[in-house]
């Protein structure tokens, strides 16, 4: 064996013992107090699907989406971003938009046009942004992701949540061929900060009065409230293809709890430090997500594929009655059509809602775009909050 083989094999088994500790260590965990929503990157292709895609990603996708995706493409991405808007993309509201962009527009109207969008659909905006290297099976990546959100009856009920998590990601998957049958599996490790204003978010109002009058926005929120820490979770997956047909399983998350400490934006600007090493405990509920795929003349000028995905599959079958309306509520689904290897259209449902956008890949320039409606629980129930998306990446 070369000397080169020796050390991806023994970097193999230290990995594969790192992920055997991290797993014990992290279902031996039973102390946490709360449990806190993940926050993932994203992408306006997966968007534009609903979504879906996620348990079938490849390359730099598989950094954050299925693990086993790193053993079926090599890729170096130099950068890759998103950023997004939470706004119903209708004639009416961007109009509205840009007449409130104008030179001219009086505080009045911004605050009135800013209450009719709180009570439509909230208002809001994030970006996700990384880099990434998949080769061999082994991928190292960075990501970032922060979102904010702004919600309530109106402009003067409102209130804003902003999180923001950055991950250093190290993972490796391997693949199996069983004749007609190929079957990929990995895992990584991840490692995170994690800052988010507290629950109830900030109220909203003096943070837009600020903002228009042109009034000095650390006074207001100096006395706000964030909390932060450092975390580590495991993603792992797999995926089984026969052909056009694939399906895959993949969880996200299995973690230790991670400790948050509070702290006022005074305190953080006075110290120069974020909060970190808090006593207060919290766990991120595993995710567990199961898919399947269905791809046409892949590699040819024309190319259709078809995915379908859902988090905890098994709570399908605990529904009652058991329905297609029950599997639509959960399911998140989406089709993509290339044309001549360069220009992609795509659609999708996530769980009754609808998405559409485009793409193009041309050498290592990628430009996608959407236009996405996802669930929000509120109050016990759930609304749609609709969103505009466009990513760019260099990959190569």
């Amino acid at each position: 064996m070369s000397t080169d083989g020796g050390f991806w094999l023994n970097l193999r088994r230290r990995f594969r013992f790192v992920l055997f500790t991290l797993a014990f260590y992290a279902a031996s965990s039973a102390f946490s107090q709360t449990t806190i929503d993940t926050l993932m990157p994203r992408d306006a292709r997966s968007m534009a699907m609903g979504g879906s895609s996620l348990v079938f990603a490849e390359g730099y996708g598989a950094l954050w989406g299925n693990p086993a995706g790193l053993a079926r493409k090599n890729s170096f991405t130099m950068l890759d971003i998103s950023a997004w808007a939470y706004l119903r993309p209708t004639p009416s509201n961007i109009g509205t938009i840009s007449s409130m962009l104008r030179a001219g527009t009086t505080q009045d109207q911004i605050k009135s046009t800013l209450d009719s969008l709180i009570a439509e659909n909230g208002v809001g905006a994030g970006e996700s942004l990384g880099i990434g290297w998949i080769d061999s099976g082994i991928g190292i990546g960075l990501t970032s992701v922060t979102d904010s959100y702004a919600s309530g009856s109106g402009l003067s009920s409102s209130t804003l949540d902003i999180r923001s998590q950055t991950n250093a990601v190290v993972g490796m998957a391997w693949k199996l061929d069983f004749g007609p049958f190929k079957f990929d599996f990995g895992a990584n490790v991840r490692g995170y900060y994690r800052i988010e204003t507290l629950p109830g978010g900030w109220k909203f109002p003096p943070i837009v009065d600020a903002l228009v009058t042109g009034s000095d926005l650390m006074t207001v929120v100096s006395n706000d409230t964030v909390r932060g820490g450092f975390g580590v979770s495991l993603d792992a997956g797999a995926t089984l293809s026969f052909g056009s047909l694939g399906i895959g399983l993949m969880v996200r998350d299995v973690a230790d709890a991670i400790a948050l400490k509070g702290s006022t934006i005074r305190e953080i600007v006075n110290s120069y430090m974020v909060p970190s090493g808090g006593l207060d405990y919290f766990s991120i509920a595993p995710i567990y997500t199961a898919g399947l795929s269905f791809s046409v003349g892949k590699g040819t000028l024309m190319s259709t594929s078809l995915f379908a995905e859902v988090d905890d599959p098994l709570s399908i079958f605990k529904d009652s009655p058991f329905s297609a309306a029950s599997i639509a509520s959960k399911l998140r689904s989406g089709l993509e059509i290339e044309f001549l290897k360069f220009l992609s259209l795509r659609s999708g449902f996530n769980q009754g809602y609808f998405s559409f956008g485009a793409g193009m890949h041309l050498l290592f320039l990628e430009f996608n775009a959407a236009v996405f409606t996802e669930p929000l629980s509120v109050a016990g129930g759930r609304v749609g909050r609709s969103g505009i998306m466009v990513q760019g990446a260099i990959r190569f």
